[in-house]
């Protein structure tokens, strides 16, 4: 990423609220590392392998995971239900702060859909200079109208929940790179291939 670009797109979406005091309501649940009712979870719920994700929507590496690799785990491993996705967000800057707040005002399929979408579409919105604007053509595409996505972009208690999340994932298992993994409570950092992600997965069954 072009380094002016990133921190010009990080000040402008920056938020007001204390980041410190996001972090202190940690349940012991999420401390735990363990799924919750919380969680945005693609696939059967009872599947045999659980693959955790922790992703930035403005990370290239992610974007190429979602866009070269996520198809065929999808086909062979989720929708056959030896596997279910976990999805959580951890932001690398505020431009995909903000995109994952506008992401979780989406539900089912809608969500998942809309992820993908940022990712496929990542160069056009995130890295342009004009991330709020195109951010906001990606959620109409989605089906958000114009006033539910400027309460999505700025609601600052899912904004917290967000931050909230990445820093259990930090706390739980370490992860300080995106995308990682954790898969059956292994983790494992950085994107693969589709046969290496095949190999961890079937290690895991």
């Amino acid at each position: 990423m072009n380094r002016r670009l990133f921190i010009r797109n990080a000040a402008a979406f920056a938020f007001s609220f204390p980041l410190a005091a996001s972090l202190t309501n940690i349940s012991s649940a999420q401390a735990a590392g363990e799924v919750t009712e919380n969680d945005r979870i693609l696939g059967d719920k009872n599947a045999p392998v659980t693959i955790i994700e922790y992703a930035s929507l403005t990370c290239p590496h992610c974007a190429n995971f979602h866009t070269d690799t996520m198809p065929e785990i999808k086909k062979n491993w989720i929708d056959t239900g030896k596997a279910r996705l976990v999805f959580r967000h951890m932001p690398l800057d505020g431009v995909a702060l903000r995109g994952a707040a506008v992401a979780e005002c989406l539900e089912g399929d809608r969500y998942f859909s809309f992820l993908e979408l940022l990712f496929q579409q990542q160069k056009t919105w995130a890295f342009g200079g004009a991330a709020k604007e195109e951010l906001q053509k990606m959620a109409l595409l989605a089906g958000m109208n114009k006033d539910r996505f400027e309460e999505c972009f700025n609601d600052e208690a899912t904004l917290r929940r967000i931050v909230t999340q990445a820093q259990e994932g930090k706390t739980s298992f370490g992860i300080n790179s995106t995308p990682s993994f954790v898969i059956n409570g292994e983790v494992f950092p950085g994107g693969r291939d589709y046969d290496a992600m095949n190999d961890l997965l079937e290690d895991a069954s």
